[in-house]
């Protein structure tokens, strides 16, 4: 039975599962699921409310992390998380840094630009945008960039770090955002490398 992924496609998180069954090759189903309402179906797959969750042979977990560490087990290779402990680390590293200090950096855009007038029916705030684009992203943007080489991934191997940094900045595009290469330049190469790959391209589309 092919496992089946529930979200919304531009979502970072769900980007990333999709990212990674592409990557392995791995047969999936996509459902369309939104986190809201709250319905008493969504709470029982994922307690908090939140989306993605798999399905799979009538075996249910919510959350891209703990998925996409499920999909490294079922299908090793292509491995997404390296062998070398210290680099393991760091790719652990960095997508707990995406999932964390990166979502919290890039959410105001989200919510202001699509979440509040797509769902809410609510004007977009440019005020907080501003602050956001001038305040909030930049000591983000400059870790990044401090972390990456002139290579197209973070680590010597695409990593699931580059599969939840990439979506996360797929969706700061998907909302306007651009990443400045005269500021950023390691940084804006990396997400057109990543974009070139066809797992992102199927992700986007």
């Amino acid at each position: 039975m092919a496992l089946v992924v529930n979200g919304l496609a531009a979502s970072p998180f769900v980007g990333k599962v999709l990212v990674a069954l592409e990557e392995k090759g791995i047969p999936y189903v996509h459902r369309h699921v939104t986190p809201n309402p709250k319905t008493p179906e969504l709470l029982a797959a994922s307690p908090l409310g939140k989306v993605p969750f798999l399905e799979h042979d009538g075996f249910t977990i919510p959350d891209s992390s703990v998925i996409c560490a499920y999909l490294e087990r079922l299908h090793p290779e292509p491995a997404l998380y390296p062998k070398v402990p210290r680099e393991l680390a760091r790719a652990l590293w960095y997508e707990e840094y995406s999932d964390t200090r990166l979502v919290q950096a890039l959410a105001p855009l989200v919510v202001e630009r699509f979440v509040k007038p797509r769902f809410l029916g609510q004007p977009t705030d440019e005020a907080v945008v501003k602050q956001a684009l001038e305040e909030g992203i930049p000591p983000v943007f400059d870790y990044l960039e401090s972390q990456l080489s002139e290579g197209a991934t973070l680590l010597p191997q695409l990593s699931i770090a580059d599969l939840a940094v990439g979506c996360q900045l797929q969706t700061f595009g998907l909302v306007g955002g651009t990443v400045d290469a005269a500021r950023w330049p390691k940084l804006a190469r990396y997400l057109a490398g990543l974009r070139q790959r066809r797992s992102f391209q199927r992700q986007l589309a």
